[in-house]
């Protein structure tokens, strides 16, 4: 499965920056960040330069509802242009 992207977890005591917060949602003390995997280094510069404690890095991945979806689509978009190729 292709990956959606990064996920950072993090912990930021007592800092206000607004603008990288504004990126993030809370959960409790934690922030959860996603990135594209290109911007994964840049997030974390950022979030180094703001004093954050990285707690972890993921991959997030589709669901397998989400998966499964796709493929349906996909064979749907096929079958129409079998259909309108056909006519």
């Amino acid at each position: 499965m292709k990956t959606q992207g990064m996920e950072i977890l993090f912990e930021l005591a007592g800092q206000s920056t607004a603008p990288l917060l504004a990126k993030a949602t809370r959960t409790g003390d934690r922030y959860r960040w996603q990135v594209p995997e290109q911007d994964l280094y840049g997030a974390i510069e950022q979030l180094r330069a703001a004093g954050a404690k990285i707690l972890s890095v993921s991959q997030v991945r589709a669901t397998l509802e989400e998966f499964f979806m796709n493929l349906v689509e996909a064979d749907r978009a096929q079958a129409a242009a079998v259909e309108v190729s056909e006519k």
